[in-house]
């Protein structure tokens, strides 16, 4: 799993690229432990996102978590239409902010630090 990382007006941005499967979900989960810090919001592009399993939903739901313990936030943006249905049936969209664009995402943060 490859991600690449930028900040816009001090929110981390994580593209997720191709697949979040049992293949890449523990080094997603790893990547991003890594990156993220206390306290911190995190906005996940899910625009290049093509699959993803249960394991995936797995490491999204530990991710979420993580931020919790962190007192960070993980919002994510750009979903498919694919991969909003698979977040309806699996209930996983209770969880997280959903946004229709990066730039939405990071302007949420920015209203809620005021």
């Amino acid at each position: 799993m490859e991600m690449r990382f930028e900040y816009i007006n001090g929110v981390l941005i994580a593209h997720v690229q191709m697949f979040l499967d049992h293949v890449g979900a523990e080094n997603f989960k790893y990547v991003l432990s890594e990156r993220m810090k206390a306290g911190e919001t995190i906005v996940l592009d899910l625009e290049k996102l093509v699959n993803i399993d249960n394991y995936g939903l797995d490491a999204l739901l530990a991710m979420a978590q993580k931020a919790l313990e962190n007192n960070s936030v993980i919002k994510l943006a750009r979903v498919s239409a694919d991969m909003k249905i698979v977040l309806d049936i699996t209930k996983v969209y209770r969880v997280f902010d959903i946004y229709s664009t990066v730039e939405e995402a990071v302007a949420s943060c920015q209203e809620e630090a005021k």
